[in-house]
């Protein structure tokens, strides 16, 4: 049994790593496209562009929170404490509605898109 909690545990932390990865990643992607677009692009292709530049990194963002709600999930599988399982069940609430909440977003601005 022990073995098996240190596997969770360092499962965990991989996936841990993997959202953090990807939030950074996703952040200095989108950075990088900021400041092309902004040098290089007149007023309303820039507006344009930048939703694009939004919308990818809000995905790639609903990805990472999503990874933070797999690790979540196997933190409930480890833990036998009724506190901890009650953080971990507030934090994965938490994730869930910021996801569900961005994929609105995003959908929306690719809608708007789309139309133009």
């Amino acid at each position: 049994m022990h073995l098996l909690h240190s596997i969770f545990e360092w499962l965990e932390t991989i996936i841990d790593v993997s959202a953090a990865l990807v939030m950074v990643l996703a952040f200095a992607g989108a950075m990088f496209s900021y400041m092309k677009i902004a040098i290089s692009s007149e007023r309303v292709e820039r507006i344009m562009q930048l939703q694009i530049v939004r919308c990818d990194l809000g995905v790639k963002l609903v990805f990472a929170l999503e990874l933070l709600i797999i690790s979540d999930l196997l933190v409930t599988i480890v833990s036998r404490s009724m506190d901890d399982m009650i953080i971990v069940g507030a934090l994965v609430l938490i994730r869930t509605v910021i996801g569900y909440f961005l994929n609105k977003e995003i959908e929306e601005v690719s809608t708007a898109i789309n139309r133009q």
